[in-house]
């Protein structure tokens, strides 16, 4: 090495341990020399070998140290308060009374229509009141026969009618005259043909024939008399103000009046039977056979308004008869006989049909009314 090249790198040297001692490091040893590799060894290939970075984890925050709550009571459920279930309508007290028979021929009894009072009245068959509730009429098939008249406390029973066989009489709508039917005898009509050159030839006379007959008696001396009627005319009614009387005909319902030959057909439902005139004689309910069994029916005075008021399921084993329906003095509800439950039970219902009801069930247990299918008057409501 020449003397010159030899000098500056002492300068060199001494520029830089003056540097290194300017910035206050020290001076690093003199580096190892390491020997490189022959040029005829092959240098091996560095491998890089990836290094994570972690992610640095903050520190915690430091957490304030919870602050007792206290709780705010949870307000328990008000319960709802279900829906009371409405309060039934009161049925309303009946009132009144009742005058029944326990069977044709037995004995009638009175009972006010709550069920209390229960009388023996007397013994005999289709009783009636009076329209002021003060008198019985009713009929009777023992000596002496005829047609009755008693006192609602059961004085002063008396004939009025004498007959061996009468029956279901009915007060007027004044109380003055009791209309009933009674057996008699009538002919039957001669057959008779006409012959040109001859004339009419009776080829059967007429013959002797049991009847039955409208009759109307006066209350207060027993004045009696005999409207036109059919042959067989059964169970008289008081339709409108009195002067007309509806009764079960030959070939349905017929209308007649007390005086004068006013007989004529009222309808022509063969099936319709047992007329009964409402207080007013605005309405007529009567019973209708149905098939296999009795329903009750109503109308207006003059046939129309037609409409049956008791009814059951045709799918029924047995259809329940309802019988010998009575109106209520003010019109406004109907009592009658029915066997729906099995046996025979009184029942009441609205005008209308609705409402019907069991009544005087301890009564009927004891005494068990029953009802024999000739259209008997078995139950009529008066006044108390």
């Amino acid at each position: 090495m020449s003397k010159a090249r030899l000098v500056s790198l002492l300068l060199c040297t001494v520029a830089m341990v003056s540097l290194l001692a300017a910035c206050g490091q020290e001076v690093p040893p003199e580096p190892t020399i390491i020997p490189l590799p022959a040029r005829d060894q092959q240098a091996p290939t560095a491998t890089c070998t990836a290094t994570v970075t972690p992610t640095p984890t903050e520190p915690p925050t430091n957490t304030p140290a919870p602050v007792p709550v206290t709780p705010t009571p949870t307000a328990e459920p008000t319960e709802i308060p279900r829906p009371l279930a409405p309060t039934p309508t009161p049925t309303p007290a009946l009132r009144g009374r009742f005058v029944f028979q326990v069977a044709s021929g037995g004995d009638i009894y009175t009972v006010n229509a709550d069920g209390s009072a229960l009388t023996r009245l007397t013994r005999g068959m289709d009783p009636s009141w009076s329209p002021d509730g003060t008198q019985v009429a009713f009929s009777r098939w023992t000596t002496p026969w005829g047609i009755y008249t008693v006192n609602a406390d059961g004085s002063n029973e008396r004939v009025l009618f004498s007959s061996e066989v009468a029956r279901a009489p009915v007060w007027s709508p004044d109380g003055s005259q009791i209309a009933f039917y009674f057996e008699t005898e009538g002919l039957t009509p001669p057959w008779r043909i006409y012959v040109e050159g001859y004339g009419w030839i009776t080829l059967i006379p007429a013959q002797t024939q049991t009847e039955w007959h409208l009759g109307v008696v006066d209350v207060a001396d027993g004045y009696f008399r005999q409207p036109y009627c059919d042959r067989f005319a059964f169970s008289p009614t008081w339709s409108g103000a009195g002067e007309r009387l509806v009764y079960d005909g030959d070939h349905g319902l017929s209308v007649t009046t007390v005086e004068g030959p006013n007989n004529v057909p009222f309808n022509d439902k063969v099936h319709d039977h047992y007329p009964v005139a409402s207080p007013d004689g605005s309405r007529i309910a009567f019973m209708h056979w149905q098939h296999d069994h009795w329903e009750i029916y109503v109308m207006n005075a003059d046939g129309s308004g037609r409409w049956p008021l008791t009814g059951s399921s045709a799918l029924l084993d047995r259809r329940p008869n309802n019988v010998s329906p009575a109106w209520s003095p003010d019109g406004e509800q109907i009592v009658f006989l029915s066997d729906r439950d099995g046996d025979w039970g009184f029942y009441v219902m609205n005008a209308d049909g609705s409402g019907q009801r069991e009544i005087l069930e301890d009564i009927t247990t004891r005494l068990k009314p029953r009802y024999q299918g000739v259209n008997e008057r078995v139950i009529s409501w008066g006044h108390s």
